[in-house]
């Protein structure tokens, strides 16, 4: 009998070790971390955020990339990327409405170097963790920053660096590619034609300005005073560009309207069929699929390289 007793007492024993060796490990609690963000801030994160709330499509597709997508409690309206981005609640942006904001209790709260100054603060001001993410003028090393920014913030240091270590193994992948190229067209980019006669385009300084030439191409604005600027009709006619990039095609612009515009029948992207339409989401968002954005473009300003 004792030795039965001592054979299910080994056996009990047994088990639990087993149970224990298979249950999850207690997640630790991350200790605070002082962060500098995009804005020069000193931002304290308590801990891995739970709630957080996105600004500007940029935050939500990092978060997304991340694997904190489902965090997100809310989003701007614009944010439509990735799909499940779409599921998410919105907040009112533009005027920012505090009050929602303040509702859902975020542990984190990512702004983007597009969102008013004075919203970060008076968001700062109400006690919450505002994390801004990016700057005005955006570069391929100011994004692979802020990825990895949002990585440390959220606890997906890891994640981070290998969204990062993609996107530097693609970019070398396609400059490696435009290195290529036996010519550089002349390309006028176009951002908005409210104006037809006067559209604006980016300029020396832009992130697109940078894109044009990593993809090969050369940007008849890159002179212009200022890193948005306005290129009046007689000066696109001039410039005579090769390929015309229409990033405002969503908004309504249309490549018979360009077509159709007084004058412009003698540019070469037009007589050789070369107005090219691009999803704007993909360069005007820095995240992590402006390696794409420069794949696209790189395909329309060099679409021999891709055959």
């Amino acid at each position: 009998m004792k030795f039965q007793k001592i054979i299910l007492s080994a056996a009990l024993l047994l088990a639990l070790t087993s149970l224990i060796a298979c249950a999850p490990a207690p997640t630790a609690t991350p200790a605070p971390s002082t962060l500098t963000d995009s804005a020069k801030r000193s931002v304290t994160i308590a801990g891995a955020p739970q709630r957080i709330v996105s600004l500007a499509p940029s935050t939500t597709e990092i978060a997304f990339a991340l694997g904190v997508g489902d965090k997100v409690v809310a989003a701007d309206t614009f944010s439509d990327f990735p799909a499940d981005a779409k599921k998410i609640a919105t907040i009112k942006t533009f005027p920012l409405n505090f009050e929602q904001v303040l509702s859902l209790k975020p542990d984190l709260v990512l702004a983007a170097g597009i969102t008013n100054p004075d919203d970060v603060k008076k968001l700062a001001d109400l006690k919450l963790t505002v994390l801004v993410v990016g700057a005005a003028e955006t570069t391929f090393d100011g994004v692979f920053a802020d990825i990895t920014l949002v990585g440390k913030a959220t606890g997906t240091d890891a994640k981070a660096k290998a969204v990062v270590d993609a996107m530097k193994q693609k970019l070398d992948a396609l400059k490696l590619k435009a290195a290529g190229a036996k010519t550089k067209p002349k390309v006028f980019w176009e951002l908005d034609a409210t104006d037809p006669n006067k559209p604006y385009t980016p300029g020396p300084g832009s992130f697109v300005n940078e894109l044009i030439t990593l993809a090969g191409g050369v940007n008849v604005a890159a002179s212009a005073k200022s890193p948005y600027a306005q290129m009046n009709a007689e000066e696109i006619i001039a410039a005579n560009p090769d390929v015309i990039v229409l990033s405002d095609f969503a908004y309504g612009t249309t490549i018979e309207s360009v077509k159709a515009r007084k004058g412009w029948s003698v540019v070469n992207a037009i007589k050789n069929e070369r107005i090219l339409p691009i999803d704007d989401n993909l360069v005007s968002r820095p995240g992590p699929r402006l390696v794409d954005g420069l794949e696209a473009a790189m395909k329309l300003i060099h679409p021999e390289l891709f055959q």
